[in-house]
């Protein structure tokens, strides 16, 4: 018979003696949630006005959008098209209708934070060829998208006699 010089498995001192055990004590883990939520409360009035910043760009993209669905189906269908506010405010939204006043495209009215100002009040349309119908005031083809919540910059869509829209930062003046 073998004979072994190991000590027998009761007398073994476990591994990990003398060493702390893995994990976090709920001391440290509710030092780090307040320290979240410190961090949280002083980002949160930036990140107030990154949202609507946001938000005005993604007005603005979504009417040069349909301002250029508007163009190209004007040149596709060789017919007019036009893109209208709904009942006459471009904050409740507008519409990208045929030439037989079929809705091809409508879009919701805007959060209550922002507003559609120094726009055509009955829209713009589009002849066959792609320009800007005669009927458009030239001097009126800018939409100005502006936010209530402070520290958000406006943005303008300005679209040209040729029918080609574009948005800067800013005011449209």
């Amino acid at each position: 018979m073998l004979v072994s010089n190991s000590p027998s498995p009761a007398r073994r001192r476990p591994r990990c003696a003398g060493r702390r055990a893995a994990g976090f004590t709920l001391i440290e883990a509710v030092v780090v949630v307040g320290l979240l939520a410190i961090v949280a409360s002083i980002a949160a009035p930036s990140f107030r006005s990154f949202i609507g910043t946001m938000n005005s760009k993604s007005v603005a993209f979504d009417l040069i959008n349909d301002l250029t669905v508007a163009r190209s189906e004007a040149i596709k269908r060789n017919a007019t098209t036009s893109v209208t506010p709904v009942a006459g405010d471009w904050a409740k939204g507008w519409q990208v209708l045929d030439a037989n006043n079929v809705v091809l495209r409508e879009r919701a009215a805007l959060s209550s934070s922002l507003s559609v100002g120094s726009a055509p009040t009955t829209g713009v349309q589009f002849r066959p060829n792609g320009r800007l119908s005669d009927d458009t005031d030239p001097g009126n083809l800018a939409w100005s998208v502006s936010s209530s919540i402070s520290g958000v910059t406006a943005r303008c869509v300005v679209i040209s006699p040729t029918g080609a829209a574009r948005a800067k930062t800013g005011s449209c003046s």
